[in-house]
């Protein structure tokens, strides 16, 4: 499991959480402002924060060690 500290929610987050949970609660028949709503949307959240520290490190490194490459030719060929 990937592990990070918590980190204060921008302003973009927040209303990306809103947009999310306005949809899971039209898709899923859910009350907005429910118990089960709020908890889907936590849950959610969850998986997202998880995916993306495991994906963007990896996708930083692939595009640096590629940036790398590209330069090292270039100045090769010069």
């Amino acid at each position: 499991m990937i592990s990070g500290t918590p980190t204060k929610r921008s302003v973009l987050v927040e209303r990306t959480l809103a947009k999310m949970a306005s949809k899971l609660a039209e898709a899923a028949g859910i009350e907005p402002g429910s118990p089960e709503l709020l908890g889907l949307l936590k849950l959610s959240a969850e998986v997202v924060e998880r995916i993306v520290w495991e994906v963007i490190p990896e996708l930083a490194e692939q595009i640096i060690r590629e940036n790398l490459q590209d330069l090292t030719k270039k100045r090769g060929a010069s």
